[in-house]
């Protein structure tokens, strides 16, 4: 089940797993969607919309929930329920299995930001919604 615009402090033990002392930045700007299984929050999606251009800012999944398109879900989610222009996103080129999923979405690789991550750089994706 997804919910829609949660607050920071509903999915803060999430954070705490995703990264230690994770503390997005939220502004008037900033949404939170959450993934709710088996009375369990599991995964979150944070993005900020401006006009008709959104920029995904963070998604997590547990690990024992992941591959059950639950991050799918949380993208398509966003889709469906804003008259979007555009999707940007950065990612680690290092991490082969969430571009696989955001290519499979429609994201295109549009540009590298060398040094993004710390270990790696950053592909910064692209998806036309309209």
């Amino acid at each position: 089940m997804i919910l829609k615009d949660v607050n920071k402090k509903q999915v803060e033990n999430l954070f705490n797993k995703y990264k230690e002392d994770y503390n997005p930045i939220i502004n008037d700007f900033t949404h939170i969607y959450a993934y709710k299984k088996n009375n369990t929050l599991v995964a979150f999606l944070i993005f900020n919309i401006m006009y008709e251009k959104c920029e995904i800012v963070d998604i997590y999944v547990l690990e024992e929930y992941r591959r059950n398109h639950i991050a799918e879900s949380l993208i398509n989610e966003l889709v469906n329920n804003y008259k979007l222009d555009n999707i940007t996103l950065e990612v680690s080129e290092k991490n082969i299995s969430a571009i696989k999923l955001y290519e499979k979405l429609g994201f295109k690789k549009v540009a590298l930001r060398k040094n993004y991550y710390k270990d790696s750089d950053g592909l910064l994706m692209l998806k036309e919604v309209r």
